[in-house]
């Protein structure tokens, strides 16, 4: 995945000086070649695993700036930089606006600092070259001109199934609580819930150790991760009386799922406009068949709302009930 040189690699400034050797590992994307005598499996990872092992294994959380530069721990893609087009942190002259919060810098003849630059590391300020190089206007976009359908500047609306029942943003705009433009049907629309029978959030995510829906039939996948569970904050389990390994069911307007229950302080609840709303995790892999035990399907709780732009689902965000099975 990383990559690694096909032959041996020399400087292009000096062909006597040699950067890689033969089956080398490369130390970034900047030494991958168009001519076919470089590989990479994805070229944002080259550079996370180098003849000095694997970067992202790394563990030292030293911040010499105190703003949360922790270039040596981990590894970020690409090139390990933490801050994408940090160019824009600096002034016309490539000073930082705020000294404090220095990411990078001109220093005369490279760009320097704190962070890996994601800028031409010579390119002198004084060329008028735009911070943001991957738009051909090198400045940022701040909204969409043409294409959204509920543009143009991005504005917040609350999920169809909502904790809070209106949008905290216009709370006398009935017409505003949730994007008007988004696909729905009638008869989708009538099978949202209300939190007056639902009274919590649920969403949906992945596990490191599964993909989607496949690796339930891997046996590795399937004893690292071999059961169906749903992830509660302890605040939310005392109240409901419910103990780490307890089977629960949790439901929403639209179906069910039995699973186990993992208790955590991972889960906190919020307080969204004076009111406890508590969250519940619900990891998707399980199915019906597999080398993992059965399970439910996790979408039988999801609402189906399509983004107005993408038909993206609201799977992120919806209403459930939760007891003891």
């Amino acid at each position: 995945m990383n990559g690694y040189a096909y032959v041996a690699m020399t400087d292009p400034a000096d062909p006597s000086k040699t950067l890689r050797k033969k089956g080398e590992q490369l130390s970034s994307f900047g030494e991958l070649r168009a001519d076919g005598t470089t590989t990479s499996g994805c070229w944002i990872y080259t550079g996370s695993w180098t003849s000095d092992g694997n970067q992202m294994a790394r563990r030292d959380n030293s911040d010499p700036t105190g703003i949360g530069q922790t270039l040596s721990w981990a590894w970020a893609w690409p090139a390990n930089r933490r801050i994408l087009y940090n160019r824009a942190s600096c002034d016309l002259e490539g000073q930082p606006f705020d000294p404090s919060r220095s990411l990078i810098n001109w220093d005369g003849g490279s760009w320097v600092g704190a962070d890996v630059p994601d800028f031409k590391v010579d390119e002198n300020p004084a060329g008028g070259m735009g911070p943001f190089i991957m738009n051909p206007e090198g400045v940022a976009r701040f909204f969409a001109r043409k294409g959204l359908v509920e543009g143009p500047f991005p504005v917040h609306y609350e999920p169809f199934e909502t904790p809070v029942g209106y949008n905290p943003l216009y709370p006398d705009n009935k017409l505003a609580i949730s994007n008007p433009a988004a696909r729905i049907f009638d008869r989708d629309l009538a099978s949202m819930g209300t939190v007056e029978n639902f009274p919590y959030v649920g969403t949906t995510y992945r596990l490191t150790e599964h993909f989607h829906y496949w690796t339930k039939h891997v046996r590795l996948n399937a004893i690292l991760q071999p059961e169906q569970f749903v992830e509660i904050g302890d605040a939310l389990a005392a109240e409901l009386g419910i103990a780490q390994g307890d089977r629960i069911k949790v439901s929403s307007n639209r179906g069910y799922i039995k699973a186990v229950a993992v208790v955590t302080k991972r889960i906190k609840a919020l307080t969204v406009e004076g009111k406890t709303v508590h969250q519940v995790g619900i990891p998707i892999h399980w199915g019906f068949v597999g080398l993992a035990k059965p399970g439910f399907l996790a979408n039988t709780l999801t609402p189906p709302v399509g983004d107005g732009n993408t038909n993206t689902p609201e799977f992120k965000s919806f209403l459930v009930n939760v007891e003891k099975a």
